[in-house]
């Protein structure tokens, strides 16, 4: 009984509450749909809960619609974590493969405030070659819980070629769980599952957790639209000057999980719930009343308690970077009021750039400084742990081809760093785009001025920074553009501080991590991470520079999706040229031709299979000097006034 006493308790309020018309809520709850209570913010029909966080309930089933077309049934909701269970899709007959194939799996709408959560193990199952884009540490080896699943749940698998597992959060999967494009034709998902944990002796029910954001206070458009809603008024919007919001009256405060202003001087649930009792008349609702102390202390004291730990550990987090010794120019630690001024509150008309970590946006300081400020999404622990890691890898190196740490704020809901804004995009962008239109091509001196300086940062990562550090995610879309298209190297996420032993002085062994199509493979297999796989992923991008190809491409033959096999299969029949951005070609002397030949080779000797047989990143960056030096300044520098000057 004690057990079942708070599930009991909660069915009990939410049927009080929703009876009730002079209840505090924001917007009327939704009923019951079938069994499950749909508490606030979650909303069923027009008329009941936030619109923001829709979900059908039909024929006492609640589901929730995502992009492409699929629905999947929601077993479970919680409203205290804000977490819903979903059911996965199932195999589609007798083949392996699952029946939301057909809208590439789950697709979340990252527009709307839902997200897939870090709790779940997701198994890649019928997957080819093709899937090397997934941005996330995979088990795809022979000993992966996907063969034991297979074996006992779905042989109509066993005669595909590859599966795989791997754990959601702090990466693309925030919002996308793929197969079709992904490279594999079905998946499951199951909550709480060790990807390495070996033999599962019972598996338990498919489900993938996904968690809404808090709700802001809900709009208005008139004061009547906020009667529902005790001591608020209809104000407009400093966030949104368009909209306007029934915000809470001085001396209260919005509550987004129960939807209420609450007195500022609640501070405990039993001292709220005297606060309410006066709405309630008679014995009977009287009684209900103890029931609502009962049941909102011990949901309270949970709820407490998980977010205290929570908090502990990002506590713990920021006083480590409170301490940090800066090197090279001085960072700071900025306040919230800063960053919240300098961003107009992350207004969208400021987000530059999103990920799985988070998103990137522009701002603007009192003395006029344009900064990049990077933060965390709100839940997702992982990208908490890429923005900390962030910040510590930064205090430490000083570098002209490093984007540069201005410093961080710790003192909002999740951390954040502010660091240089550099204007011109990213090197994905340049090479990538020329092609549609929107940017002028690069021309080969600056490819190889962008490939050097990108050398040089790696390579004082790796050999001047105490301790070494190895990037981890070396990509094309990481390398960013400076208004004089100078490069900069970004994201140091996933960067990982080498402390070297008597006993490993090279390596250390961690998840391969990384974007796929980039990763090392030797690193992909036995994850034993070294420098040279920053090398194998620099490789991957001279590759990119020569070719203006994308690093994986589905318009590629199946087998030569992967860039790197691509070219080893061009290169080994000596028709490196055939490749070449024709762009390159179109105007190049004999001279240029020659040097992009070294620089294929160089690239070709990067990506290696053999970590042993591939070069220093000091030695790529010695040779590609090399190659270069014999090219004026002045070629460079009229090469970048010739892209700068074009629209």
């Amino acid at each position: 009984m004690e057990k079942n006493l708070p599930k009991l308790l909660l069915i009990l309020t939410v049927a009080i509450i929703s009876s009730s018309t002079r209840c505090t809520m924001a917007l009327r709850r939704c009923g019951n749909c079938g069994r499950i209570p749909v508490p606030y913010p979650l909303s069923t029909g027009q008329d009941c809960g936030d619109q923001s966080y829709k979900i059908r309930c039909t024929a006492g089933t609640l589901w929730l619609d995502t992009l492409g077309g699929s629905s999947y049934t929601i077993t479970s909701i919680n409203l205290f974590t804000q977490r819903i269970i979903i059911r996965p899709a199932s195999l589609a007959g007798n083949a392996c493969v699952t029946t939301d194939y057909h809208s590439q799996g789950i697709q979340l709408d990252d527009n709307l405030p839902f997200n897939i959560t870090s709790s779940n193990t997701i198994l890649l199952l019928n997957c080819t070659d093709a899937m090397l884009h997934w941005q996330v540490p995979l088990n795809c080896s022979i000993t992966s819980i996907c063969h034991d699943y297979i074996r006992e749940n779905a042989p109509v698998c066993k005669a595909a070629p590859l599966c795989c597992a791997f754990n959601t959060g702090g990466s693309q999967t925030a919002y996308v769980i793929r197969v079709q494009g992904g490279g594999c034709a079905a998946y499951q998902s199951f909550l709480y599952k060790d990807i390495n944990a070996g033999l599962v002796k019972k598996w338990p029910e498919p489900g993938l957790e996904i968690q809404w954001a808090l709700p802001r206070e809900p709009v208005c458009k008139t004061p009547l639209d906020c009667k529902d809603l005790l001591f608020s008024t209809c104000l407009a919007d400093p966030v949104s000057t368009w909209q306007n919001r029934c915000f809470c009256n001085a001396g209260f405060k919005w509550d987004p999980v129960n939807g209420v202003c609450q007195s500022d001087k609640c501070h405990q649930c039993n001292r709220c719930a005297s606060h309410l009792l006066p709405i309630f008349t008679g014995a009977a609702v009287g009684a209900v009343g103890v029931l609502l102390i009962i049941s909102g202390t011990l949901l309270f004291s949970n709820n407490h308690r998980m977010k205290k730990e929570a908090q502990k550990n990002l506590i713990k987090e920021r006083k480590e970077i409170l301490n940090a010794k800066y090197s090279g120019k001085s960072a700071r630690i900025f306040t919230g009021k800063e960053i919240i001024k300098a961003t107009n509150n992350f207004s969208k008309d400021n987000l530059i750039g999103s990920g799985g970590f988070g998103e990137v946006f522009k701002g603007i300081l009192d003395d006029g400084t344009v900064t990049a400020v990077k933060r965390a999404k709100l839940g997702n622990t992982k990208g908490t742990d890429q923005v900390l890691n962030e910040v510590r890898i930064l205090c430490q190196v000083n570098h002209r081809s490093l984007v540069r740490l201005l410093g961080c704020c710790v003192d909002l809901e999740q951390p954040i760093m502010i660091y240089d804004y550099i204007p011109n995009g990213t090197l994905f962008d340049h090479l990538h785009s020329h092609h549609s239109g929107k940017r002028t091509p690069l021309t080969w001196q600056l490819r190889l001025h962008i490939a050097h300086q990108t050398a040089e940062g790696l390579a004082y990562l790796h050999s001047a920074a105490l301790p070494p550090i190895y990037h981890r995610d070396v990509k094309s879309s990481n390398i960013l553009l400076d208004e004089k298209l100078n490069a900069k190297v970004s994201d140091f996420g996933l960067s990982r501080l080498v402390e070297r032993t008597e006993t490993n002085d090279s390596h250390i062994f961690t998840g391969a991590q990384g974007t796929l199509g980039y990763l090392d493979p030797e690193y992909y297999r036995n994850f034993q991470l070294t420098d040279k796989s920053d090398v194998y992923s620099f490789g991957v991008v001279l590759l990119e520079l020569l070719t203006s190809n994308k690093a994986i491409d589905f318009n590629r033959e199946e087998e030569y999706v992967n860039l790197v096999v691509y070219i080893k299969k061009i290169m080994g029949e000596e028709r490196l040229m055939d490749v070449v951005d024709p762009v390159l070609k179109e105007e190049a002397t004999k001279y240029e031709l020659e040097t992009i030949k070294a620089l294929g080779y160089l690239a070709g000797a990067c990506v290696d299979d053999k970590r042993q047989n591939r070069p220093s990143m000091k030695e790529v960056s010695d040779e590609i000097e090399y190659v270069i030096s014999t090219l004026t300044a002045q070629e460079i520098s009229e090469s970048k006034q010739q892209i700068l000057s074009k629209p």
